[in-house]
């Protein structure tokens, strides 16, 4: 395991709002850096020779520059001892210079794309009887599972229902869809979205997101949404909600 040392230094949380106006530079995706600079959700802040590196608890990282050959090499030790642990970490690269740096090592290089809402209010869709939306809460909490939950985002459920905010398509007590803030900052809130396999294409999903839009204008932030280039079901209900693809990068993950 990686040991920090005089080339790589973890910021104290206590200096993370000194670090709010590098996390605003970054183009892709900025609530993500945003929220653990201005202490919305949790994540840690390293200082390399070269960069800086801000890494969301969700495993997102985020380089201020492009890093030397021995900081590339640094923080691709950072991405096996991520894996090797079950946890991650994920570059956002915003240049072909980033991308370049990391292509010596055994990574993954894949699109994700980044959506802004495109119009003044929310588009309202009805849900199939049987179905009702409703704001998620701690008893609602315990019940979703899947891949893109809160719990991906925030460090616990405590954090979740004091800086964040959920809705959910409830099938017989159960969530079957959601959409949540799955990064939160002073002026965005990003919308994270899963639908239960077995209930996909009914159009819950665009359901619960079109309230978490109304949720986000109303509170005066503007709502963006991200998803892996592939994702074809997530760009669709993104457009159906009122989103508009304005943006994409490249992402780097350890191994194929």
């Amino acid at each position: 395991m990686i040991t920090m040392g005089d080339k790589m230094k973890i910021i104290d949380k206590s200096k993370f709002s000194d670090y709010n106006d590098v996390a605003a530079r970054f183009g892709c995706g900025p609530v993500f850096p945003l929220s653990v600079t201005q202490g919305y959700q949790q994540g840690e802040l390293i200082e390399l020779e070269s960069c800086l590196l801000i890494r969301h608890y969700c495993g997102f990282g985020y380089l201020s520059a492009v890093p030397t050959q021995q900081d590339s090499e640094r923080i691709f030790e950072l991405m096996k001892d991520a894996a090797k642990n079950g946890g991650k970490l994920i570059l956002f690269a915003e240049n072909e210079a980033v991308t370049k740096a990391f292509s010596q090592f055994d990574v993954c290089v894949e699109d994700r794309f980044f959506y802004e809402f495109a119009q003044e209010k929310a588009n309202v869709t009805q849900l199939p009887d049987g179905f009702e939306l409703t704001e998620i809460n701690a008893q609602l909490l315990e019940k979703i599972s899947g891949r893109i939950v809160p719990a991906f985002a925030w460090d616990s459920s405590e954090s979740f229902l004091a800086k964040g905010k959920g809705f959910c398509v409830v099938h017989n007590e159960m969530p079957v869809a959601w959409a949540f803030s799955s990064a939160v900052c002073d002026s965005v809130i990003d919308i994270g979205i899963e639908t239960c396999e077995g209930f996909r294409g009914k159009g819950l999903a665009t359901a619960a997101a079109g309230k978490m839009v109304k949720y986000v204008l109303g509170v005066g932030k503007m709502p963006t949404w991200a998803c892996h280039g592939g994702n074809a079901a997530s760009q669709k209900t993104a457009e159906r909600t009122g989103f508009k693809k304005v943006s994409q990068c490249k992402t780097i993950r350890y191994g194929a």
